[in-house]
C-alpha cells in the first residue's frame, strides 16, 4: 500500500484554509496513524484493487492488488502522487489506452460514480471490472474518490463458454431439422433421378443421369453425418470400423480443410479390427483431434499436411493417429493439454474443451490418448482403443437392408400385385413412391394428410401401408399407436419412412414398436425391396395360395415377438 507523509504540505495548507473559516479540517488516511494502519491492513486483506484519491486528485492509497490486476509493479505505483500520472501509467497496459483515459478523466471531473470494464492487453490479456464513486462527509461533501477493481476474466470466459453450449445445442437441433429437410428433397432426387437413368439407358443421357446420383450419394452421406454429429442421446456401443469414422469425419470437414490449404494424408490399414465404441463419439473425438491440428497450422502458416493413420497394435488393441506440420506442442504445455478449458491458441479460437471431450471420450471406452513431438516438426495424438477381438454369438440380427450403389441395376423380379397406401406430407416423395411401386404392378393410394390416411385404413382393405414418421397433426408414432389400440391387422404391415433415425426418440419408438423402416433418402432398389420383403408370405406358403392371401391382411408376427427391423442407407 502507498504511505504519504503526514505532514504533507497540501493537506496542512487545506486544513489550515478550513480552520480560519471555521469548518472543521478535511481529514486524510494519513491524519491518524492509527486509521492508517487500519486501512492499509483493510486494504491489503481484500482480493480486489483499491485506489483511493483526493479531491484534487492526489494520490492518498493504493494496495498491490490493484497493481497484480493491471500487470504493473506495485512499487511503480507507489512512486505516483497523482491521478494523473496514474491513468499514463495504466492505459498503456489497456486496450484502447487514449480512450479510456479521455473517460477517465471526465468521470472524475464530473464527480460523478460509474461502473465500466477495462480490457487488460498487457502482459496478459483480462477483462477487469471496474467501480469507482466518490466518498462523502456527512454532509454530502466529496472529500476523496474511490476506484475499485475486480478480475472478472474467469467469469467471463465461463459465460462465454456457456453461451457456446448453449449455441452448440441450438446449432444441433438446428442441424437436425436441415439435415431432416434435406433428406426429404435429396429422396426425390435419388428416385426420380434412377428412373431416368433407367429409362435412358444406351442413350447418351444416361451419363448425366448417372452424375445426378453420384452428386446426390455425396449429398446423402453429408445429411448423414450431420444427423450423427447432431444426435444428443446416450452412448450406444456396437462393433464400428475406425476407417470409415475417419472417412465420415474427413467428409464433414473437406471444405474448410480445401480453404485453409491443408492436404490430408491417409495411411488407413486394410482388414483393421473393429472396435466396440459409439459411432457419433468416435466421429466426435476423431472431428476434435482434426479440427485442432486445422488450428494449429493456421497459427504459423497459410498452409500445411494432416496425415491420419489407422493400425493394429495388438490382438485385441487399435490405434489412430492424426498428426499436423504446425508449431507443435511445448513440454511444460503436454501435462495440460487434456485439461478442460485450457488453450494455448488466441483470444476467440476455440473453448479449450476440444480435447477434454475427446479424453472424456477415449477413456470412456476404456482407451488411452497420448500426445508426442511429430518427427519433423508438430504434433501426433494417438489414440488405443480396444478391439473386438471375436463376433458374439447373440439372438437372431435385425433384418438389414444395405444402400444400393448407384451402378446396380433396378430389381428384376415381380412380386405380386398388392393394394398398398401411401401415408406421406411431402408431395413429391408420396408421388415418387407411387411411381415407383405402380411399375411394379401395385395399386398405390396417396394421400398427404395423415388423418385422412387412416379413415382409409379404417374403410379399405390394404396389403400395406408406407407412411412417414414425422407428419403435422398425425405423426406416424399417433397413426401406429391408434392402429394398435383398434387391433388393426395393418399394425403388422407397416412401413415408416423417415429422414432422421439417429434421434433418441425416433429410434426409442422403432425399436419398440419393432416396425420397419427405410431411412431417407432411399434408392428405388430400397423401396422395392423393404416392399417385397413386406409382403412376403409366412415361410412355407405359395406366394399364390388362398392362405397367402388370407395372410396379407393378419398379423405377420407371434404375440410379444420383437422383430426390429431396420433398412438404412
Amino acid at each position: 500500500m502507498r504511505h504519504l507523509a503526514p505532514n504533507d504540505s497540501r493537506i496542512a495548507e487545506r486544513n489550515r484554509g478550513a480552520a480560519l473559516e471555521g469548518r472543521s479540517p478535511a481529514r486524510s488516511p494519513e491524519a491518524d496513524p492509527r486509521a492508517e494502519a487500519v486501512l492499509a491492513t483493510l486494504l491489503e486483506s481484500v482480493e480486489c484493487g483499491i485506489v483511493l484519491f483526493g479531491p484534487a486528485g492526489d494520490l492518498w492509497a493504493v494496495n498491490d492488488r490493484f497493481a497484480e490486476i493491471l500487470g504493473l509493479e506495485p512499487e511503480r505505483l507507489r512512486e505516483l502522487n497523482h491521478l494523473e500520472q496514474m491513468v499514463q501509467k495504466v492505459t498503456g497496459q489497456l486496450a484502447h489506452g487514449e480512450t479510456v483515459a479521455a473517460r477517465w478523466r471526465q468521470r472524475f471531473r464530473s464527480g460523478e460514480a460509474f461502473w465500466d470494464e477495462l480490457e487488460v492487453a498487457r502482459p496478459e490479456k483480462k477483462t477487469v471490472e471496474r467501480y469507482a464513486r466518490p466518498v462523502l462527509d456527512p454532509y454530502k461533501r466529496t472529500v476523496a474518490w474511490l476506484e475499485i477493481l475486480r478480475d472478472i476474466t474467469d467469469r467471463r470466459q465461463m459465460e462465454s463458454r456457456l453461451l457456446h453450449t448453449e449455441r452448440l445445442a441450438a446449432l444441433g437441433q438446428m442441424l437436425s431439422g436441415v439435415a431432416h429437410e434435406l433428406n426429404n428433397a435429396l429422396t426425390s432426387v435419388f428416385g426420380y433421378a434412377q428412373l431416368v437413368r433407367k429409362r435412358t439407358r444406351g442413350f447418351e443421357w444416361e451419363a448425366e443421369a448417372r452424375h445426378i446420383l453420384e452428386e446426390g450419394e455425396r449429398a446423402r452421406r453429408i445429411a448423414r453425418n450431420l444427423l450423427l454429429f447432431a444426435r444428443g442421446s446416450k452412448s450406444e456401443r456396437a462393433p464400428v470400423n475406425l476407417n470409415e469414422i475417419v472417412e465420415r469425419t474427413l467428409e464433414i470437414r473437406a471444405y474448410e480443410l480445401r480453404l485453409e490449404n491443408i492436404s490430408v494424408e491417409r495411411d488407413l490399414q486394410e482388414q483393421l479390427p473393429e472396435a466396440m465404441a459409439d459411432a457419433a463419439q468416435m466421429q466426435q473425438a476423431l472431428l476434435n483431434l482434426i479440427v485442432n491440428a486445422e488450428q494449429a497450422i493456421r497459427q504459423t502458416r497459410e498452409s500445411g499436411h494432416i496425415w491420419i493413420r489407422t493400425s493394429r497394435l495388438a490382438a485385441d488393441r487399435i490405434s489412430v493417429e492424426v498428426a499436423d506440420d504446425g508449431p507443435g506442442v511445448p513440454p511444460e504445455v503436454i501435462l495440460r493439454i487434456f485439461d478442460p478449458f485450457f488453450t494455448t491458441k488466441p483470444a476467440g479460437v476455440g473453448t479449450g474443451l476440444g480435447l477434454s471431450i475427446l479424453y472424456g471420450i477415449v477413456h470412456q471406452h476404456g482407451g488411452e490418448v497420448s500426445v508426442e513431438k511429430r518427427p519433423g516438426g508438430g504434433a501426433l495424438f494417438r489414440v488405443e482403443l480396444p478391439s473386438v477381438i471375436a463376433s458374439h454369438s447373440g439372438g437372431e440380427r435385425p433384418y438389414v437392408i444395405h444402400a444400393a450403389s448407384v451402378e446396380e441395376g433396378a430389381l428384376e423380379e415381380k412380386v405380386q400385385a398388392s393394394h398398398i397406401l401411401v401415408v406421406e406430407d411431402e408431395p413429391t416423395v408420396a408421388q415418387l413412391i407411387a411411381d415407383v411401386l405402380g411399375e411394379d404392378g401395385h395399386l398405390v393410394d396417396t394421400v398427404l394428410d395423415s388423418r385422412q390416411g387412416l379413415n382409409l385404413a379404417r374403410a379399405r382393405r390394404y396389403d400395406l401401408v408406407i407412411c412417414d414418421l414425422r407428419m403435422p397433426h398425425l405423426d406416424g408414432r399417433a397413426f401406429y399407436r391408434q392402429l394398435v389400440d383398434e387391433d388393426s391387422p395393418l399394425q403388422h404391415r407397416l412401413i415408416f419412412v423417415t429422414g432422421d433415425t439417429v434421434a433418441p426418440r425416433t429410434v426409442d419408438f422403432l425399436h419398440k414398436s419393432g416396425a420397419t423402416y427405410l431411412a431417407k433418402p432411399f434408392l428405388v432398389e430400397e423401396l422395392k425391396e423393404v416392399v417385397a420383403h413386406a409382403l412376403e408370405p409366412p415361410s412355407g406358403m405359395a406366394a399364390n395360395s388362398p392362405d397367402a392371401a388370407q395372410a396379407k391382411g393378419t398379423a405377420g408376427q407371434q404375440p410379444g415377438q420383437r422383430n426390429w427391423k431396420r433398412h438404412e442407407a
